[in-house]
C-alpha cells in the first residue's frame, strides 16, 4: 500500500489526522523526550510500538516528527533503520522518503489545506510549514494528480 492510500484509509477509520490523536487511537506511546542530534525515532520494543520526539522542537515540528515515526512505524515495523543507518552500508533514505511522505500527506491531506498560501512561492510556503521544497513539491503534486482524476 502506497503512502497517500495508507493515510487515506487512517483519516477513514479515525476520522483524524493529528498524528498525536493517531498514536493515541492506535495505542502508541509518545515519548518527548531530550534528544540530541536526531528530531525523533521510532521504536517497536517488546509489543509496543514507541515514538521518540525531541523536546525541544516547535510544536509545529514535533506535529511532522510524530507523523513521520508513524510513517516508519505502520510501512517498516521490522526494519531497524538506525542499526542500518549506524552498522551497513545500505541505503536508508527510501525508508526517510516514505516516512516523510507518509508524513505531509497526513499532516495535509486537502488541496484547501494550502489556501493561505496561495500567493507564496514554494520556498515560502516550504518554510513556513517546516518542510523541504522538494516535499512540498511532491505533495503539490499529489494533490494535482488527485484533482485530474476527480
Amino acid at each position: 500500500m502506497n503512502e497517500m492510500a495508507l493515510v487515506d484509509k487512517l483519516i477513514k477509520k479515525y476520522k483524524t489526522n493529528n498524528p498525536f490523536e493517531l498514536c493515541d487511537a492506535l495505542d502508541y506511546i509518545v515519548l518527548q523526550v531530550p534528544l540530541t542530534g536526531v528530531r525523533g525515532f521510532y521504536q517497536y520494543y517488546k509489543s509496543n510500538n514507541l515514538v521518540y520526539i525531541n523536546l525541544d522542537l516547535p510544536d509545529q515540528v514535533k506535529k511532522f516528527v510524530c507523523a513521520h515515526e508513524i510513517g516508519h512505524a505502520l510501512m517498516h515495523r521490522n526494519t531497524n533503520t538506525i542499526y542500518l543507518d549506524t552498522r551497513t552500508f545500505l541505503k536508508t533514505s527510501v525508508y526517510e522518503r516514505q516516512a516523510n511522505q507518509f508524513a505531509i500527506n497526513l499532516l495535509y491531506p486537502h488541496d484547501a489545506d494550502f489556501d493561505e498560501y496561495r500567493d507564496c512561492t514554494i520556498s515560502q510556503t516550504a518554510k513556513c510549514l517546516n518542510v523541504s521544497e522538494e516535499l512540498l513539491e511532491y505533495r503539490l503534486h499529489e494533490i494535482k494528480n488527485w484533482m485530474q482524476g476527480q
